[in-house]
């Protein structure tokens, strides 16, 4: 099985880079405490726990910053906020003076003014980013987080069950998706009822089931939402792309994958992948660390999502990295400097030494979002992660507008229950959501 090692010479050299890469951008963003001797004190908060495996991670990153830079202490932090309660925190003052956040919450508490605008000091970086990354971290123009760490979701596949299919090469259409999900359904204990399957798809009225289909929806050319004559927002999924990709799902979902499917999130596919009762899933590069970890005895295989008929789209989070408004002086200088040194070439491969896990061993848990990453160490061996690297090119964006957060735990995700479970039809369930959908938006203004 292709081992995932980061060595101790590997990690050296990396550190060095770091420090040699990164003179240069540190005096680009302006020097914190100038005066001899003196140390700026600021903090970071995360999206994880601070003493999570993430969390000591990327303390590890910070430990070398520090290293590099001994006039700026950061303090990490655990559990960044999100919505409103994240707008209330930075309006009290009291906000860690750089956020790792959504880039959903970055646009929309960015028009409450809410972070400090890094156009003039971040936006000659352009150019290593996607096209569709960048334009997610902008809102009107101005940058207001830079793009940090993510993921796409991909499709990942057992390669011993292929081979044993007589699959030669992963599906690229939606035609073959199924066609190859048929061929891994069978009965291998002869009891005449299916014990592997094609793929696993969650059923389960919950976050994922909305974004797996949400792909699906993307790939027929179906919007969540879309703006009309007045720039208003109205709910679009209820359209014939959207119909189609939700049968077309319903399909999948009740001929190629476990009976149990309605009870199942992407935790419990995991679990079905690692075990070999489905031989595809759908999921970011923690799903490929999972089967590592798993020591399941095959090596799984990474490809792009198969094409729908509008093309190809996979669900993306980029988390970027803001300051708060109201940060300023030294504190703001060594913010900026921070933000550099994480969004440096040779930081971001350092986020490929993943997370320690309970073996003792480190797995990658999200990917850097820079695009020229290919020359690096960890990827010139693991080549696999730069197929997640590949969906940044076209995300689909899973709450397009604040409101749809609210349209989803109110009735999305119940509808498209009802839906694949049998119980109504897609066109039923689409139209709920569109009326539902829109009474809520409209009392949201």
């Amino acid at each position: 099985m292709l081992k995932r090692t980061v060595t101790a010479a590997s990690l050296g050299v990396l550190l060095v880079t770091a420090a040699c890469g990164n003179n240069a951008a540190n005096e680009s963003a302006g020097n914190a405490g100038n005066d001899k001797g003196k140390v700026t004190e600021i903090s970071m908060q995360i999206a994880w726990a601070s003493d999570s495996g993430r969390g000591v991670a990327i303390q590890e990153l910070l430990n070398e910053f520090q290293t590099q830079n001994p006039d700026i202490k950061v303090n990490m932090l655990g559990g960044v906020q999100y919505g409103s309660k994240l707008l209330t925190q930075i309006l009290s003052g009291k906000s860690p003076e750089v956020l790792q956040v959504p880039y959903g919450d970055v646009k929309a508490l960015a028009k409450e003014d809410a972070f400090v605008d890094l156009s003039a000091d971040f936006a000659s970086q352009k150019d290593n980013y996607a096209p569709e990354i960048w334009n997610l971290s902008e809102t009107d123009g101005k940058l207001y987080g830079m793009p940090w760490i993510g993921h796409s979701i991909q499709l990942i596949y057992n390669k011993e069950l292929f081979e044993k299919a007589g699959i030669k090469e992963a599906p690229t259409t939606w035609d073959e998706l199924y066609e190859d999900a048929k061929k891994l359904t069978i009965d291998t204990n002869g009891d005449g009822k299916p014990d592997q399957f094609g793929i696993g798809l969650s059923g389960k009225q919950g976050p994922d089931l909305t974004w797996m289909y949400g792909m699906f929806a993307q790939q027929a050319g179906a919007k969540l939402v879309d703006q009309d004559a007045n720039g208003d927002y109205k709910v679009a999924i209820n359209s014939p792309e959207g119909q189609q990709a939700l049968e077309f799902y319903t399909k999948l979902m009740k001929d190629t994958a476990p009976p149990d499917s309605l009870n199942k999130d992407g935790g419990a596919i995991m679990a079905d992948f690692r075990n070999g009762v489905v031989a595809m899933e759908l999921q970011g590069p923690w799903g490929v660390s999972d089967a590592w970890k798993g020591d399941t005895g095959f090596e799984p295989g990474v490809a792009e999502v198969p094409d729908g008929p509008a093309g190809k789209a996979t669900e993306v989070t980029a988390y970027l990295l803001s300051v708060p408004t109201g940060v300023e002086g030294d504190k703001l200088a060594a913010a900026k400097k921070l933000i550099t040194f994480l969004t440096d070439k040779p930081a971001q491969e350092m986020i490929m030494k993943g997370e320690k896990s309970d073996d003792g061993k480190y797995y990658p848990f999200r990917i850097p979002i820079r695009k020229d990453m290919t020359d690096t160490a960890y990827f010139k061996d693991h080549p696999e992660f730069l197929t997640f690297q590949k969906g940044l090119a076209y995300p689909f964006t899973l709450v397009p507008i604040p409101e749809w957060q609210k349209v989803s735990d109110e009735v999305y995700q119940s509808a498209l229950n009802q839906v694949v479970s049998g119980s109504i039809s897609a066109a039923d369930g689409l139209k709920m959501v569109e009326d539902k959908g829109n009474a809520i938006i409209k009392a949201s203004k």
